[in-house]
């Protein structure tokens, strides 16, 4: 979804599907951004080896991977958990940071990494949409969206200038105060 948003804003070109490496994959202004259809939970670090390959990126300063996230469940997910975003992560997001290919690029300032929700209802049988449970409603996308508004505030200066990008940037405390948790209850009338 992330990805789609960017796609939007930026008038990213047509995403073509490479079917070598099971992704879709698109460039503009000699920035590639390529979502993988199916998860990375298994063998993740060769996966993104074999993409590399075959787009044959010799500079990958440029290169940016959209991973499918499958830390939550759809529509389950509420705003206010924005903020904490980063506790919800799941092994997915592990096992790349612990693959070797990964911590060798690190290493290098090389690969630029962008982890953000994903789903492809309509566009691959087996898209990362089939192994989640419910669809977005129409609320928590909008909330999503504007969540993304704000992330397109540092798109420039922190994805495509740092190597590991995670959806827990997004949020600004201080300015959007409405994104941090809930800090205080109504008592229940339950009992009266």
């Amino acid at each position: 979804m992330y990805v789609n948003y960017l796609h939007q804003r930026y008038n990213m070109d047509e995403w073509l599907h490479v079917s070598n490496v099971n992704s879709f994959i698109c460039e503009k202004n000699n920035i590639i951004l390529i979502k993988p259809v199916t998860s990375l939970e298994k063998n993740s670090g060769l996966v993104i080896k074999n993409i590399l390959n075959y787009l044959n990126c010799e500079d990958l300063k440029n290169v940016c991977i959209i991973l499918p996230d499958l830390y939550r469940s759809f529509g389950k997910f509420k705003y206010k958990n924005y903020t904490k975003i980063y506790e919800k992560l799941g092994p997915d997001f592990y096992n790349i940071l612990n693959s070797n290919i990964i911590n060798n690029v690190l290493n290098n300032n090389f690969l630029q990494l962008c982890i953000g929700v994903s789903n492809y209802p309509n566009e691959i049988k087996n898209a990362v949409a089939t192994t989640l449970q419910e669809c977005l409603s129409d609320g928590e996308l909008k909330k999503i969206f504007k969540t993304f508004q704000l992330a397109d505030e540092y798109f420039n200066k922190k994805i495509m200038n740092s190597k590991v990008i995670t959806t827990n940037y997004i949020h600004l405390k201080e300015k959007y105060p409405a994104m941090e948790p809930q800090k205080s209850f109504r008592r229940s009338t339950a009992s009266r």
